[in-house]
Parts: structure tokens; C-alpha cells; sequence
């Protein structure tokens, strides 16, 4: 009787031990799948940052223009003109600074910062992005930020 007991106890215990690694899966499977959904849920914020950005920007013609001039050439405006501009353009350097940390913490996929990371180099690589590292305000934004914006404008043979 006593082996029939060990022998029931055993089994339970095989039993166990299987239910355990079932349940582990199928976490690890949950775990993946959330992952997934705050990928999507953290692109799609991001997609609408964008778009909140660009229809602030075309709100009227001259902020249009005043951001559109202000990366390009910021030379070419008045001193009003520039300021207005600094702070429009520092407005876009904030949100791809926050691509470029979120890619940096693996917060993107590599899918995601791909899709982005032009729009990230096209401002850091602009006339604006220039103007903006000569800035005071520059100590403002993030340092590895900056520097990656320093690098690739060397990269590109930008000199500052």
C-alpha cells in the first residue's frame, strides 16, 4: 500500500511539474503578444504625433512657411522671423529626439525606428538642426540626441 501511495505521489508530482512548464508557455506566449500590442499601441502615438504636428504647422500659411524657411535657410528671416521659427522647429527636434530615445531604450521595433529614422535624419541633417546646435537652447535636448545629430551631420559633410 505504502509503494502504491509513493507511486501516486510520484505521478503527481510528474503531473506537477508538466502543468508548470504548460503554464510557463503559455505566459511566455502572453508576454510576446503584449509586447507586440504596445509595439503597435506606441506606433500608432507616434503617428498621431505626427500628424498633430504637421496640421499644427500648416495651420496657417505663415507658420508653414516660417517652419518650412527656418529648416531650410534660417538665415533668410528677420530676427522676429527666426525666433518664431527656433521655436517651431525646436517643437519638431523634440519629437524626433523622442524617436531617436525611444529607439535607443528598444522601446521601437526595427521595423518602426526604419520608418522613421529618416524623418529623424532629414531634421538633424537641416539647416535649422544647424542654427539649433549653435543655440544656448541646445543644452536643452538630449545629449546622445545631439550628438548622434553632430555624427551624422559629419557623416554627411556637414560642417558646423
Amino acid at each position: 500500500m505504502l509503494e502504491t501511495l509513493e507511486e501516486y505521489a510520484l505521478i503527481a508530482e510528474i503531473i506537477s511539474a508538466i502543468a508548470i512548464i504548460i503554464s510557463l508557455v503559455f505566459v511566455g506566449v502572453q508576454i510576446k503578444a503584449n509586447t507586440k500590442a504596445t509595439q503597435a499601441s506606441t506606433f500608432h502615438e507616434i503617428a498621431a504625433l505626427d500628424i498633430n504636428i504637421l496640421l499644427n504647422f500648416s495651420s496657417s500659411p505663415e507658420l508653414a512657411r516660417l517652419i518650412t524657411t527656418f529648416r531650410d535657410d534660417p538665415d533668410s528671416l528677420s530676427e522676429e522671423e527666426q525666433i518664431h521659427g527656433f521655436y517651431l522647429f525646436g517643437a519638431e527636434v523634440r519629437h524626433v529626439e523622442n524617436l531617436f530615445l525611444q529607439n535607443e531604450n528598444k522601446m521601437l521595433s526595427e521595423k518602426n525606428w526604419r520608418s522613421r529614422k529618416s524623418l529623424v535624419n532629414g531634421v538633424v541633417l537641416s539647416a535649422g538642426f544647424g542654427a539649433l546646435l549653435k543655440h544656448p537652447f541646445s543644452k536643452f535636448f538630449d545629449g546622445s540626441f545631439i550628438e548622434y545629430g553632430r555624427n551624422q551631420r559629419k557623416k554627411s559633410g556637414i560642417k558646423e
